[in-house]
């Protein structure tokens, strides 16, 4: 098993964008930066951050930056096909190399969504932004959605979300949905526990390239407190060890 990113999801604009560069120099690493109207849109203290972050972005090489997008944003995309202005604006940002600055972006879906998802504008999308990857959440809450998908031979890739949220790594993980659609994991994944957890999914990877997911336990408080910060020295000891696993194999 291979190791695409370690991605370090949800800091925000109490993080000093220079902490956050450093941290994307790291080998493998992936910042990927939680996007919903009601913290991102225009104006607003974390997009004015994530704009700079962006800025900032351009002018270095090798960092991997991602979305993941959610609630009212996630909606517009997922059941009409159609992306918010401030979204598309993002994605269509390109390297000089013709290559775009946010690589992938990550579509969180609730139940609700995931019920009435628009297949048809979801296929005809996914090929429109063919040169970024897009990520769809797998769970039990997803996965009939996620089966239309694959069905209508559109190209994404699936983040395996072990707890839905709740920050608990399973005993067991689950082995790649689909051979053609790239796969990640999420739940409950910290700076202690990366090591075993890697160990445990390449148990059921088989070979594969995957990549990893850890939100809430790389924050400076309480997991489950919406005032908790992304601690980038947390995140720090998470890229070290994920990549120290990678070598010892």
């Amino acid at each position: 098993m291979q190791l695409r990113y370690i991605t370090c999801s949800d800091p925000r604009e109490h993080n000093s964008i220079k902490s956050i560069i450093s941290l994307a120099h790291m080998p493998h690493a992936e910042i990927a930066v939680q996007c919903h109207p009601s913290k991102m849109s225009p104006g607003m203290p974390r997009n004015i951050w994530f704009e700079q972050l962006i800025h900032e972005t351009l002018q270095t090489s090798h960092v991997n930056l991602a979305i993941h997008i959610n609630n009212e944003w996630a909606n517009d995309i997922c059941t009409r096909g159609i992306i918010p202005d401030t979204i598309y604006n993002w994605i269509k940002i390109e390297r000089t190399h013709k290559k775009p600055l946010i690589k992938r972006v990550q579509l969180n879906m609730s139940k609700n969504v995931a019920d009435n998802i628009n297949i048809n504008a979801m296929r005809g999308l996914l090929y429109d932004f063919r040169h970024t990857e897009f990520i769809f959440q797998y769970n039990d809450k997803t996965k009939d959605a996620i089966e239309k998908m694959h069905k209508s031979g559109a190209k994404f890739s699936l983040l395996f979300d072990a707890s839905g949220g709740n920050g608990i790594s399973p005993d067991k993980w689950q082995k790649p949905v689909y051979d053609e659609h790239p796969m990640g994991y999420s739940g409950g994944i910290s700076p202690d526990n990366v090591i075993g957890n890697l160990r445990k999914i390449d148990n059921v990877a088989h070979g594969r390239e995957i990549w990893i997911d850890a939100e809430g336990r790389l924050k400076s408080q309480n997991l489950f407190d919406e005032k908790a910060l992304f601690d980038t020295d947390l995140a720090k000891v998470y890229i070290q060890r994920a990549n120290k696993w990678q070598k010892m194999r």
